[in-house]
């Protein structure tokens, strides 16, 4: 009989994140699955759970587009909150190095301003996601092996190991 393996708990993960930490690598052609469709014009199928972030290699000078999932989208102001379940991710890497070049999500782009958000608005932002999406929010808090009926200290301490970005729109003067 198959038993499946309880999470850890979020507080016991924090030890185990390190700065350089990056997605399994069965993972990465799964998550690169998305880019198809915004590469064939499709991108708004995602919805808002998903945006394209194209981005310049802070090292290469590449062109870059990465696919995330985006963890609160405001429809009036068109702000996206993102964040890095690994803080080693590329994407957040050159954006630091590099402002984003531009944000794509639905059917709105535009080239954005960035903030980075605090562990306070990270942790904020995963009781609120798990909240508006209880059934999701399981499914994505699997990948990188958090607990995600933990409480908001819990996610307080993890929140201080990951990266989040706020990106909004430049305003029309």
């Amino acid at each position: 009989m198959f038993l499946p393996t309880p999470l850890p708990n979020v507080s016991s993960l924090v030890s185990s994140t390190r700065d350089d930490r990056n997605p399994p690598a069965f993972m990465i052609p799964f998550m690169k699955m998305p880019l198809i469709l915004y590469h064939l014009g499709m991108g708004w199928m995602l919805g808002k759970r998903f945006m394209l972030l194209t981005h310049v290699g802070r090292r290469s000078g590449n062109l870059y587009r990465s696919v995330l999932a985006v963890l609160d989208f405001d429809e009036k102001t068109h702000e996206i909150l993102a964040v890095s379940p690994w803080s080693g991710s590329n994407w957040y890497r050159n954006i630091q190095a590099a402002p984003a070049l531009e944000v794509e999500i639905a059917n709105v782009r535009y080239v954005p301003v960035q903030r980075n958000l605090s562990a306070e608005e990270i942790a904020g932002l995963f009781i609120n996601y798990r909240r508006q999406r209880p059934i999701f929010s399981r499914l994505v808090a699997r990948i990188p092996g958090w607990k995600i009926d933990s409480s908001y200290e819990e996610f307080l301490m993890l929140a201080h190991n990951l990266r989040g970005v706020a990106f909004s729109q430049k305003e029309v003067k």
